[in-house]
């Protein structure tokens, strides 16, 4: 039985979906409609496989995106200092909810975000960024240099690349992995070709290349979760 709850303290804000028996946390970093229907979805999978997961909320206390265009608005106003939450989250799903290992998933914004937090913080077991919206140059909100941070991140990564992505394009997508195979830490990228940005979106399924990618992509992404997370569990457990 997977139990949900909202959360709003300080910092750590969004949707928590309690696995019943959790072996390790995802923090999962949104796209740029926050906790939605597709968000608390993918949460509930989490949970049902195994794993507590917490979706962030950017936008606390606010009323949700009604459409795409005011959320990319929303979206603008955000900034780097937002990883500083996000830490905050991490440090609540290890220390209150116990957890034994937390791992960061993210999509679209959320994938950069998880970029970013997966250089910046050293607790993390694992980090899946799909199709992050990373452009070079930079937006005029963004002060980190995601591509220059991939390089930083000493967890294992899995990036899932839309192979018609007009956000993260081709050339962004090399540096990033360049960057991240030049790490100790594991590296497995996806590349889902025709698909476009942000494929997981239930209005963008009509396309057979969203949709394929859509249904290949996540349980690759899932075991990837579980070989990084449950396997820190069981050592806890034997320890």
């Amino acid at each position: 039985m997977v139990r949900t709850e909202q959360i709003n303290s300080g910092r750590v804000n969004g949707h928590i979906a309690h696995a019943e028996r959790p072996r390790g946390g995802v923090l999962v970093l949104p796209t740029i409609t926050a906790v939605d229907a597709p968000m608390r979805e993918r949460a509930q999978l989490l949970a049902e496989a195994g794993f507590t997961a917490l979706v962030w909320d950017p936008y606390p206390g606010e009323t949700p995106p009604s459409d795409l265009a005011g959320a990319q608005a929303r979206a603008m106003k955000l900034d780097d200092g937002s990883v500083d939450a996000m830490s905050d989250c991490v440090s609540h799903m290890l220390d209150k909810l116990k957890l034994p290992a937390v791992a960061v998933l993210g999509f679209c914004l959320g994938g950069r975000y998880a970029v970013l937090l997966g250089a910046r913080d050293r607790r993390l077991f694992a980090c899946v960024p799909f199709y992050p919206s990373i452009r070079i140059p930079k937006g005029p909100n963004q002060t980190l240099d995601a591509v220059a941070l991939a390089a930083e991140i000493a967890c294992p990564v899995h990036m899932v690349h839309a192979g018609d992505d007009k956000v993260f394009v081709q050339d962004a997508f090399i540096q990033v992995r360049e960057a991240l195979e030049r790490r100790a830490a594991a590296t497995v990228v996806q590349v889902h070709p025709g698909a476009a940005h942000s494929f997981m979106r239930p209005d963008l399924q009509a396309v057979p290349a969203n949709a394929t990618a859509s249904r290949l992509s996540w349980p690759p992404a899932l075991a990837f979760l579980e070989a990084c997370l449950a396997h820190r569990a069981l050592a806890s457990v034997k320890a």
